[in-house]
């Protein structure tokens, strides 16, 4: 199991669409800033990622301009800027341009996004392809998503078994997204059903964590004492050491962060 003060890339993924990454993606990350981290996201889901809409961001520069321009070095001033403190690299905007995007340069963007901050979170289309394993590779904890159905278990239970074979199962937590006491398969059954013995369970909240997405305020902002906003900051308690993260709040160094002022993106 990864030591939680050696976590700092973390890669978001499930074995199928509708389970909720970047509900998590937005939450965990909105979360770790809270708490005075440095945190970036990398909307890696390239064909339909939502990431920078879940954030009520409009993005003028994506991952896809600065592929046309195989800009690595100066991936910074692609980022846009969060009131929350996080920065996003948004995923390109229409779903033709992912194939501008090769896994070699996406790596070279994540090696470079990860360097000066405390978190990298990067979320990933459903499924496993040559990217998502060589992200998940690159990463210190994976969290695969999934939600209490059969249909999704199942496939959880397929992609946890495949990074097993791949060698990345210890870098894995299990977490099971809109769980209620009224799920039919129980806590107990879980562990069987995906070949994990643990998981991190967060409540079903559907209509009000579907509202959060659609007006761009991550739900933990807007409802710190729901059910799943508490299981959530339980579960960053376990998962990660946030003890040697805590900086002043207003620090920026010696020069203020630069920024694109048309649009808000940049360091």
């Amino acid at each position: 199991m990864t030591e939680t003060h050696d976590i700092k890339r973390i890669v978001v993924c499930s074995a199928v669409g509708g389970v909720g990454r970047t509900t998590i993606t937005v939450n965990l990350a909105a979360l770790l800033a809270k708490e005075n981290s440095n945190v970036r996201v990398l909307d890696a889901d390239l064909q339909f990622g939502d990431i920078s809409m879940a954030f009520d961001l409009h993005p003028t520069r994506t991952l896809k301009d600065a592929a046309e321009r195989k800009d690595t070095e100066n991936i910074l001033f692609y980022l846009m800027n969060h009131e929350s403190g996080v920065k996003v690299l948004p995923a390109p905007d229409r779903p033709e341009y992912a194939e501008l995007i090769t896994p070699d340069f996406l790596i070279s963007v994540s090696e470079k996004l990860q360097e000066d901050t405390d978190f990298l979170i990067m979320e990933t289309q459903a499924g496993l392809n040559d990217l998502t394993i060589q992200l998940m590779e690159k990463a210190d904890l994976i969290l695969v998503v999934s939600t209490p159905r059969m249909a999704a278990l199942k496939n959880s239970k397929l992609m946890i078994e495949t990074l097993e074979l791949l060698g990345l199962k210890d870098k894995a937590h299990l977490l099971i997204n809109k769980f209620t006491a009224q799920t039919v398969i129980s806590q107990n059954e879980i562990p069987e059903l995906t070949s994990m013995e643990k998981a991190i369970y967060l409540s079903f909240t559907d209509k009000q964590i579907d509202h959060s997405l659609d007006v761009g305020i991550p739900f933990i902002t807007s409802h710190p004492k729901a059910a799943f906003s508490k299981e959530l900051k339980k579960a960053v308690s376990q998962l990660f050491d946030l003890s040697t993260k805590k900086k002043p709040k207003g620090k920026t160094g010696f020069f203020p962060p630069l920024r694109l002022k048309e649009t808000g993106q940049g360091g």
